[in-house]
C-alpha cells in the first residue's frame, strides 16, 4: 500500500514540475531543444534506485553499520568537499604537466567511488531527520512513522534553467529545465540566439534544488542541503493545497509560493541543523536590512538600487539605455567580487520571483514575515498559507 501512495504522489509530482517548468515547444523551447533536460528519463532511472535500496536495508539493516546520522553527514559533505579540493589540484597539476597528475587522478576517481557508495546512506539520514522535525512541528499529516507526502531526496547534479524576460518589461515569461553540462559557451550562444531571433531577453542560470520526486538538490553543505531539501518539500507538500494549485496563475503568487518557500526552509532548516549539530540555530530574518557602512559595498542595498533604476529607465521606454546600465552595473558588481555572468531583464524576472531576493521589488516578503510573526507556530503559518487561492485572498487576510 506504501508503496502505491508514492507512486501515485511520483505521477502527480512529474505533471506538476512539467506545468511549472513550461515544458511546451514555443519559439524559446524550440531554440533550446538540444539542451532540454529528460527529466521523464531522469525519474525512470533514478526513482526505483532510491527504493530498491531502501528495500535492502529494510532486509538487512545490519550492512548501514553503527554510524549516526550526524556523523554520516558530516563525512559525506566533508567527502565532496575533499572532491572539489583535489579537482582543482589535479587541473593544476596538468596544467603544469606534473608527474603526480595520474596519481592525483586516481585519488579523485577513489573519493568520486567513496562519495557514490555513502551518498544513499546520506539521503536516507536527511530524509529521517528532516521527516522527525516536520512530524514535531506538526506540519504535515502523519500516521504513525509516516508523513504525507514523504520526503524524498536525491544529492544529484541538478539542471541548469533557462529563463526570459520580455525587453520593454521585467516579467518571468518562460522557464526551461536544460542539462546540467550545456557549457558556458553554449550558454552564451543560446542566450544571444534568443535575443537575436525573438527579441527577447535570455539567461541560463544556476538553481540549487528543484521539487520532482525525489527532490534533486545540491550538495555544497550540510546547512545548504536541510534548507534547499525542506524547501523543496514544501513544494510537494503545497501540491495538494490551493496555494501549489495555483502557482501558475500569476506572477503574485509564483511569488508567494516561493517566499513561502524560502521562509519556511530558512525556519526548519535551522531546527533540523540544530538536531544534528548542537547548534544554536539562527535568528529567524526579521526583514530589516542592516545600514550599510560608507566604506563597503554592500551586495543587496547595490542591487536594490540596479533594479529600480533598470525599472525606471524600462517606464520610460528607454530599453538600450536599460541594458546598458545593467552592463555597466554588472562589471561593477564583478570588480567588487560578485561574479555575475549576466545582468538582464530575465536575470531580474528570475531571482525577483523569490521576494526576499534584493532583485526582487515585491513587498510579499515583509508581508509573509508580518504573518509569520503573528502565527502562534511555524505550522500555523503554513496551515493559513496553504489555502491561499490568489493574490487578493492573501492581501485580504494580510490586512
Amino acid at each position: 500500500m506504501r508503496n502505491l501512495v508514492i507512486t501515485l504522489f511520483l505521477v502527480l509530482l512529474l505533471m506538476v514540475t512539467v506545468a511549472h517548468d513550461n515544458l511546451h515547444l514555443g519559439p524559446v523551447s524550440e531554440l533550446s531543444v538540444r539542451y532540454h533536460f529528460n527529466l521523464l528519463s531522469w525519474e525512470v532511472t533514478r526513482f526505483p534506485g532510491k527504493w530498491l535500496n531502501w528495500l535492502g536495508n529494510a532486509l538487512y539493516p545490519f550492512s548501514q553499520g553503527s554510524q549516526d546520522e550526524s556523523q554520516l553527514l558530516q563525512d559525506y559533505f566533508q567527502l565532496g568537499q575533499d572532491i572539489v579540493k583535489a579537482q582543482n589540484e589535479l587541473n593544476q597539476a596538468v596544467a603544469a604537466s606534473s608527474d603526480q597528475a595520474s596519481e592525483m587522478e586516481q585519488r579523485l576517481l577513489r573519493l568520486l567511488r567513496d562519495l557514490k557508495n555513502l551518498r544513499p546512506r546520506a539521503e536516507e539520514a536527511l530524509e529521517a531527520t528532516i521527516t522527525d522535525v516536520l512530524r514535531q512541528e506538526g506540519v504535515p499529516l502523519s500516521a504513525g512513522p509516516f508523513i504525507f507526502p514523504p520526503v524524498d531526496i536525491a544529492l544529484d547534479r541538478l539542471p541548469r534553467i533557462l529563463v526570459t524576460s520580455p525587453r520593454d518589461h521585467i516579467e518571468l515569461t518562460d522557464s526551461i529545465l536544460l542539462t546540467p553540462d550545456i557549457s558556458i559557451a553554449e550558454r552564451r550562444e543560446l542566450e544571444e540566439r534568443i535575443y537575436a531571433e525573438e527579441d527577447v531577453s535570455a539567461l541560463v542560470e544556476n538553481i540549487g534544488g528543484i521539487s520532482t520526486y525525489p527532490a534533486i538538490i545540491s550538495a555544497g553543505s550540510l546547512k545548504g542541503a536541510l534548507v534547499t531539501a525542506s524547501h523543496e518539500w514544501l513544494h510537494n507538500y503545497l501540491f495538494f493545497h490551493p496555494l501549489g494549485w495555483n502557482y501558475n496563475s500569476d506572477g503574485q503568487m509564483s511569488t508567494l509560493n516561493e517566499t513561502t518557500a524560502d521562509l519556511f526552509a530558512q525556519e526548519l532548516g535551522n531546527l533540523v541543523y540544530t538536531r544534528l549539530t548542537g547548534e544554536e540555530p539562527l535568528q529567524p530574518p526579521t526583514g530589516r536590512a542592516e545600514p550599510c557602512p560608507e566604506d563597503r559595498f554592500c551586495f543587496n542595498q547595490e542591487m536594490r538600487q540596479t533594479r529600480l533604476q533598470v525599472d525606471s529607465l524600462l517606464d520610460q521606454g528607454s530599453i538600450e539605455e536599460a541594458e546598458a546600465y545593467m552592463e555597466e552595473r554588472r562589471l561593477v558588481f564583478v570588480d567588487n567580487g560578485h561574479a555575475i555572468r549576466k545582468l538582464n531583464q530575465a536575470y531580474f524576472a528570475f531571482h525577483g520571483t523569490y521576494a526576499d531576493s534584493p532583485a526582487s521589488v515585491s513587498p510579499i516578503h515583509q508581508q509573509l514575515l508580518d504573518l509569520r510573526d503573528a502565527s502562534a507556530s511555524l505550522a500555523a503559518f503554513i496551515h493559513t498559507m496553504q489555502g491561499i487561492s490568489s493574490y487578493d485572498e492573501f492581501i485580504a487576510l494580510v490586512q
